[in-house]
């Protein structure tokens, strides 16, 4: 999305992603850019990511093969998940 001092081009469609949360771990769901992934902080609750997996493959979404895609580190040791269609 383009910026101009904080304001959207009055032009430019507004673009919509999905994220579902609960603490600790967070689903961002993205259609049109095809981005699907979890972040999961250090020390999150594991009923909380199970949770959050159910809710990923009730929108469809399964974990990609580690092999294909290996989770990502980030600078705040959380780890970011990336998911994939499943149909």
């Amino acid at each position: 999305m383009a910026h101009n001092g904080g304001a959207a081009v009055q032009d430019e469609p507004l673009k919509t992603a999905e994220i579902v949360f609960l603490p600790g771990v967070t689903l961002y769901v993205d259609h049109e850019s095809w981005d699907y992934h979890i972040t999961a902080s250090p020390n999150h609750p594991p009923t909380h990511l199970r949770r959050i997996l159910s809710a990923a493959e009730d929108r469809g979404l399964a974990l990609l093969d580690q092999d294909a895609c290996t989770p990502d580190l980030l600078a705040d040791d959380s780890v970011r998940l990336y998911l994939q269609s499943a149909a």
